[in-house]
């Protein structure tokens, strides 16, 4: 056994050896670190050093006063305690956490397609997630559907809850949009009861296409009042296709056919039976679908009515080739269908479907415009938040930093600028279906120019809104920096939110498609040959809204109301002049310039009859900076606003905040 040795001399500086005896008692390891960093700044770990604190979102109305100010230009005074108290439980419903919950359940497991079964059967299973479904329910017993239709409200109260919930809902929106068209598209089919017979006449004698019509609207009927139930049990969503291979918007290209083909076994299915190909298919889970073809002999597409299932549980004649692999709104079912023999019901005329299916075009738009208005208070919403608990250099609040607040300013009037537009449109929707039934309001229509003015301005709307949308999210995301990019926890992802936002500039048509449409009401030809002015219509409603001669409100605000009265009234004619000079060849081409000049004014006018209720900091504000400093952008379109940090903080947070920025500053 080797001789246990004594260890070397530990090394000296100066050469002198200790013995181990003489050797100072150090404290442990552990403790000896511990007295270092008690003069050193501490590393963090894991679990240790600075957590940045979470933006917290407080109730979704009850935080968002610029929309309770657009609601209160439409709605009655009596009525909107009552309005105001069901939106005030629904925004606080949308992040709850079981609304969250629903929402990541859906996002984390979309649609999926079992094509075939274990035997090599064609089965063609579509699985949809829990919270997709959930949502789903949710929104319809929230009214997004049946209060425009059974509310005392109608298409405004529809809207506000519509608003609210659509950045929760996963995009379920999307067969609410479509749900709504369908249901008022079939409600111009359902003709009033037959008179009973005199008891003392014969029995009226139906023919086959008498008795045919009679059938059809009692299946259209059901169908109905199905898309406008709030219950579960009973409720149907719609889809709508158009969309084939070779025409994407231009569905006169279309390769789907229907033939009339009656069958006594598919007496309430349909008479016609239609065979093609749909290339996009939103909503492929829904109950029933408004769809075009081409009929033998006839020049144009015809729209017809079919439902998803027969009687037996099957598919009416639907095969689902692929689900689509899609940048965003994942939750949502979206697929390629082959039909064969699919039973459907012929809406209105023959190679009339255009005309038809244009009532579910124009409510769908008007959807889409809210949902991105929606989209963009939540993302600022979020970006607000994580302002006020953020601190930068100087332990400063990163709410209190210049430059942010003035890009969060910007970013406010965006958004109001577009709920604006929005619920412009929203309120002409609503005076073209239900003139009477439409509650008063200061805003002033000419008469019996509703229609014509929502045709006007839903395409506009709809390129405005969707064009803002993304860049006031894109915006949102860089306020929150690293963390913005990520897939955060619900009501926090602004990344979802910025992958939805896109699709918003594609459905129901692109920008481009958008303007060709909105040159083409502005230029539309008259049946003598010449061109109708229906530009004119637009004059008047602007000319009305501001008002005549000099203005009454007097002070700064007065000031600020009549100079931005004569600046949209300015533009207002020279646009007129290039719209009625220009030829639709021209106007097109620059048609994204004849886009935002209209939404210049329309939105200022909006602005101004908003401001001019009450003098409100804020809308006079926000007056000051659409109209006088053309501030229509995030550094792409007009002057980024002057002046100082008041009116920044009075847009973002209110007057009540910026009145004690103020007396801060006069303290110090």
């Amino acid at each position: 056994m080797m001789s246990q040795r004594s260890p070397p001399p530990p090394p000296s500086t100066n050469g002198t050896y200790y013995p181990p005896s003489t050797l100072p008692t150090l404290p442990p390891l552990p403790a000896r670190r511990q007295q270092q960093h008690q003069h050193q700044h501490p590393h963090s770990t894991a679990d240790l050093g600075f957590f940045q604190q979470p933006p917290r979102l407080g109730n979704q109305f009850q935080t968002d006063p610029a929309f309770q100010r657009i609601l209160a230009l439409y709605i009655p005074s009596e009525y909107l305690g009552p309005l105001f108290h069901d939106l005030s439980i629904l925004g606080q419903t949308v992040i709850s956490p079981q609304v969250l919950h629903y929402l990541e359940d859906a996002e984390r497991h979309p649609p999926e397609l079992e094509s075939h079964d274990a035997f090599a059967q064609r089965s063609d299973v579509l699985r949809t997630s829990e919270g997709w479904r959930k949502l789903l329910e949710l929104g319809a017993k929230e009214g997004c559907v049946a209060e425009g239709f059974d509310g005392r409200l109608g298409r405004i109260g529809q809207f506000a809850r519509y608003y609210l919930f659509s950045p929760s809902s996963g995009l379920a929106t999307c067969p609410f949009a479509m749900t709504d068209g369908a249901a008022r598209l079939l409600s111009r089919h359902l003709a009033p009861p037959r008179a009973l017979p005199s008891l003392n006449s014969e029995p009226p004698s139906y023919s086959t296409r008498e008795q045919e019509e009679e059938t059809a609207r009692r299946v259209f009927k059901r169908a109905y009042h199905r898309l406008i139930s709030r219950h579960p049990s009973v409720r149907w969503t719609s889809g709508q296709w158009m969309t084939e291979r070779p025409g994407g918007s231009d569905v006169s290209k279309s390769e789907t056919t229907a033939i009339y083909s009656p069958s006594s076994s598919a007496d309430e299915l349909g008479p016609w039976a239609i065979n093609g190909h749909k290339f996009f298919s939103s909503a492929t889970d829904a109950d029933m679908t408004i769809l075009l073809a081409r009929t033998p002999g006839s020049k144009g597409l015809s729209a017809f009515y079919a439902p998803m299932q027969l009687p037996s549980g099957e598919r009416n004649g639907v095969r689902i080739i692929r689900l689509k692999k899609k940048l965003g709104s994942k939750p949502l079912p979206t697929a390629e269908l082959e039909l064969r023999d699919m039973r459907a019901w012929l809406l209105g005329k023959e190679g009339e479907g255009l005309r038809e299916i244009s009532t579910i075009l124009t409510i769908t738009r008007v959807h889409n415009s809210v949902s991105a208005v929606s989209s963009m208070r939540r993302a600022l919403t979020v970006a607000k938040a994580y302002s006020r608990v953020r601190t930068i250099s100087g332990n400063r609040i990163l709410s209190t930093v210049p430059l942010h607040l003035r890009t969060l300013a910007q970013m406010e009037l965006l958004t109001r600028a577009s709920a604006h537009l929005a619920f412009l449109t929203v309120h002409l929707l609503s005076l073209s279906e239900n003139p009477n039934e439409t509650p008063p309001t200061p805003i002033i229509i000419p008469s019996g120019s509703a229609s014509k003015l929502l045709h006007l301005l839903t395409p506009l709307t709809k390129a405005v809104t969707a064009k803002l949308c993304l860049s006031v999210i894109s915006e949102s995301v860089e306020a929150l920096g690293g963390i913005g990019y990520l897939e955060n926890e619900e009501p926090l992802n602004l990344a979802r939110l910025l992958r939805d936002a896109q699709v918003l500039a594609i459905w129901e048509g692109t920008p481009n498609v958008l303007i060709t449409d909105l040159v083409s009401s502005l230029k539309r030809p008259s049946p003598s040959g010449s061109e109708e002015r229906s530009y004119s219509l637009l004059g008047e409603f602007i000319q009305e809204n501001l008002g005549h001669g000099v203005g009454t409100v007097r002070g700064d605000a007065g000031d600020i109301l009549e100079k931005a009265k004569v600046a949209i009234w300015k533009e207002w004619s020279n646009l007129e002049e290039a719209i009625e000079t220009g030829s639709r060849e021209e106007l097109t081409a620059g048609g994204r310039r004849i886009m935002w000049r209209l939404a210049y004014v329309v939105v200022g006018t909006m602005l101004l009859v908003d401001a001019r209720r009450d003098l409100d900091t804020g809308a006079v504000e926000a007056v000051k900076r659409w109209v006088l400093r053309r501030e229509m952008g995030l550094g792409e379109r007009g002057r980024s606003g002057e002046g100082g940090s008041e009116g920044d903080v009075v847009l973002v947070f209110g007057d009540e905040e910026a009145q004690a920025v103020q007396q801060r500053r006069y303290k110090l």
